[in-house]
């Protein structure tokens, strides 16, 4: 039977670890984003739908991490967030403490580079679309006949 101090000690450990993987799957998501918009400068779409594939599934597996996470803050007593992370920080072994903490703030950093990247991406693809879109206008407005109309 497992006692309230070893389902806390797992459950902390369990962050832990999680965090550690983050930190390694974010740094590669944001290897990931620069390497999506090298595809899009490069209008390589094939490739652009293997990368978005493999991209897509880490993302998934670093949503379903954070899930993890919250409900583990949770069970904890702590709330579901950055700010529960920081209140877990502050309540664990002195030893343990400046690490974690590190880590923590390592992970909140990459995070925001990938924000930063993918904000970046969005804004190519959105200027790519213009592009697009004046480009399929301009052929329709080419179309027109304009003898078409002139009286006979």
């Amino acid at each position: 039977m497992v006692n309230n101090a070893e389902k806390k000690r797992n459950l902390v450990q369990n962050i832990i670890r999680d965090v550690c993987l983050d930190l390694e799957d974010y740094t590669k998501l944001n290897s990931m984003l620069i390497h999506q918009r090298e595809l899009m400068n490069q209008r390589n779409n094939a490739a652009l739908l293997t990368h978005n594939a493999s991209q897509t599934a880490l993302c998934e597996i670093l949503v379903k991490r954070a899930s993890n996470r919250s409900l583990y803050l949770n069970q904890l007593g702590f709330d579901a967030n950055a700010g529960g992370m920081t209140a877990l920080i502050s309540v664990l072994p002195v030893h343990l403490k400046p690490k974690i903490k590190v880590l923590w703030q390592n992970v909140m950093k990459i995070v925001e580079d990938n924000h930063r990247e993918n904000e970046t991406n969005g804004n190519l693809l959105v200027m790519q679309q213009s592009i697009i879109q004046r480009v399929l206008q301009q052929d329709n407005q080419d179309q027109i006949d304009y003898g078409a109309n002139i009286p006979a």
